[in-house]
């Protein structure tokens, strides 16, 4: 059997991208069984002196805390009920809770870079900024 040129140049590159591919999706499949430590955050209305954010487990264990800082300042971070986040009311993983962070100064129309910090149940801590617009109630 005589293969052509083409077929070969054809045959090199289908395994190059096959190989690619099975690469990236081990890497990203590794990563998650891993238990990368991951999270979202999202804001969804911010009022002067008060925020609500909603903070989503990407991971494979608990977040055991959160800490907030609105434009380099503490903030103090609790749920609905004020209970704050703790190895005894954890984030579970997949679990999307929603949040009520005070402790800040800012006037209508300000834009604030919240720096938020998970730290997950294995130790390992991941920071994420999110910026919001203060509104007006």
């Amino acid at each position: 059997m005589k293969l052509s040129i083409e077929a070969v140049i054809l045959l090199v590159v289908t395994i190059a991208i096959v190989g690619a591919v099975s690469a990236w999706a081990m890497g990203y499949i590794g990563a998650s069984m891993a238990g990368a430590p991951d999270f979202t955050a999202q804001v969804d209305q911010c009022f002067t002196g008060k925020t609500y954010m909603k903070i989503k487990n990407l991971a494979t264990t608990d977040i055991v805390g959160v800490a907030v800082k609105a434009d380099g300042a503490d903030c103090v971070v609790k749920y609905i009920d004020g209970d704050p986040v703790s190895s005894s009311k954890p984030i579970k993983p997949g679990d999307m809770v929603q949040l009520v962070v005070t402790g800040y100064s800012a006037s209508v129309g300000d834009r604030i870079t919240f720096t938020v910090v998970c730290t997950f149940a294995d130790g390992k801590a991941v920071a994420k900024d999110v910026q919001a617009v203060v509104r007006s109630f």
